[in-house]
């Protein structure tokens, strides 16, 4: 039995929910009763997990419910399957505070935790006046009180918790602060204030965006190639790939160089990249994109591998091997493949078979996309049958950009009239969330879906590619955000230190300025 989990399933969420290694359970358990004398409600797994056991439902409940992840790190324990699971769910929503069991060295932490810093509690002796221990219970007292923290030793950087269900919704940082100050008329919110929409100003606007950013992204290709050609790490030619999908300009040398790249992380077993230890399918994603981007044709056995992935159902999952459960249909991984496939159709021509293979599974994922297609006003989740779903603008994004090519014109309409709907301000450009669903895989592992979504992009680039299609109040209101949207810069300090997020939001913004350019949809 799990303490403090056999209760009644309706029992209010939990103040901290601690993660630990069973075999720290003594000290780990002593900290609870330190927790619980203060008044606290604490989980704690009394049982702990045993290797390759599914991630009880009951855990996965009360990890993403507390308020407080404390992380009882060990350098054994952080290498726990696990505790870095839990960890980095506490991570994403900003409520961890990691403490030291023992003497961690920072160098040593696994690279999602890179910049979280952790209270030294290895000397700790239990004295509820010990230094360090005022320092964990500060840091917990403020996540509790329910005010964005102030920096601390237990704090990581700063990250939005997403807009979710059971979680509390966007939070504005200092720098989404500034940017918000800096534009005229009221910053990022939807204004009921009538303001005629001047498209060929804002198209202006975007276009001196894109312009000013071209440069930067080259800048960053040819260092991620760098990069990538020294590491042996998948994660650092996913952001490669993304950098090469953007960049239309990329010379025919760096494009040799990037093939190079993609025989030697996707010529080999699954034709896939591994994250998290599972084929992670947006990395396939990014790499098909890269190629159509450049209008060439992309790997066969890469392209196999995702068509293969496919559910019978039409739907992709963030794991290429995820299994036949309703649950784990992701809508944000299947709407970029409809993007991504229909990229590369052009440059298949010279491969008739997978080309018609290649449409066919576009298709079943349009049909399956339509079919799940929420009420007006409401947006688009990211895993619709799962309980822990998140229904956001970004989501809903996806899906637009991904549909409206590919149905009629009065569904196309509908399609753009209820993303419009639902949609009420512009994320700020510094933002990014994970969601953490939990996908189960065909051999009954357990992967932990930690993409992170970069939304500004994509909803600008669905709002211009929308406008066209709108009239009426939908027309204004989606020219009001359009008008904010020219007025932002992707020069922030925070977006040039992370190529990653400033190449999808060049994207978006390229997008935006294309679509409006054209006047179609």
């Amino acid at each position: 039995m799990t303490e403090n989990a056999a209760g009644d399933a309706t029992e209010r969420p939990y103040d901290i929910f601690i993660s630990y290694s069973r075999a720290d359970a003594v000290k780990a358990s002593q900290i609870r009763d330190l927790l619980t004398a203060r008044g606290h409600h604490v989980f704690f797994d009394a049982e702990g997990i045993d290797a390759g056991a599914e991630f009880p439902d009951v855990i996965d409940r009360a990890v993403k419910g507390a308020k407080v992840v404390l992380g009882c790190w060990t350098p054994a324990a952080i290498q726990r399957r696990w505790v870095r699971i839990e960890s980095r769910i506490g991570l994403d929503r900003g409520s961890l505070v990691a403490i030291g069991l023992e003497k961690m060295d920072p160098e040593a932490l696994p690279a999602e935790f890179y910049n979280v810093n952790v209270v030294d509690l290895s000397k700790f002796d239990g004295n509820a006046a010990h230094p360090a221990w005022q320092r964990v219970l500060a840091a917990i007292d403020r996540r509790l009180g329910g005010g964005a923290p102030l920096a601390t030793p237990a704090d990581a950087a700063g990250r939005a918790p997403v807009s979710r269900r059971r979680f509390p919704s966007l939070a504005l940082g200092a720098a989404a602060a500034l940017a918000v100050a800096a534009l005229a008329g009221g910053g990022w919110y939807y204004s009921a204030q009538a303001v005629a929409f001047d498209q060929a100003a804002v198209e202006a606007g975007f276009d001196k965006t894109v312009t000013a950013t071209e440069p930067v992204i080259a800048n960053a290709v040819v260092s991620a190639l760098g990069d990538t050609e020294k590491a042996t790490n998948g994660k650092i030619f996913w952001g490669l790939a993304q950098l090469i999908a953007v960049d239309k300009a990329t010379a025919a040398d760096k494009l040799s160089r990037f093939d190079a790249m993609v025989a030697k992380f996707m010529g080999g077993g699954c034709h896939c990249v591994m994250v998290e230890g599972a084929p992670f399918t947006v990395v396939s994603l990014w790499t098909l994109k890269a190629y159509g981007a450049a209008d060439r044709t992309p790997p066969v056995p890469v392209v196999e591998a995702l068509l293969a992935a496919q559910n019978r159902e039409g739907w992709w999952s963030s794991a290429m091997d995820a299994a036949d459960r309703p649950d784990n249909a992701a809508t944000y991984v299947t709407a970029f493949a409809v993007i991504a496939l229909r990229e590369i159709d052009a440059a298949l021509k010279g491969e008739p078979a997978l080309q018609e293979k290649v449409r066919t599974a576009r298709s079943r994922a349009v049909e399956w996309l339509m079919r799940r297609r929420p009420k007006a006003g409401v947006n688009w989740a990211d895993y619709p049958d799962n309980s822990l779903r998140t229904e956001t603008p970004s989501i809903s994004a996806m899906a637009t950009l991904a549909l409206i090519p590919e149905v009629g014109d009065a569904e196309a309409k509908g399609l753009a009239a209820d993303f419009v709907a639902g949609i009420d301000r512009l994320s700020p450009i510094q933002t990014n969330f994970s969601t953490d669903i939990m996908v189960t895989r065909a051999d009954g592992e357990t992967y932990v879906d930690t993409y992170r979504h970069v939304p500004a992009g994509w909803e600008v680039h669905a709002l211009a590619k929308s406008y066209p299609l709108l009239a009426g109040d939908a027309a204004a209101k989606a020219g009001r955000l359009l008008d904010q949207a020219g007025a932002i810069s992707l020069s922030d300090p925070q977006l040039a230190r992370q190529d990653w997020m400033l190449a999808e939001q060049y994207m978006g913004w390229r997008g935006a300025r294309d679509a409006l350019a054209s006047g179609k949809p």
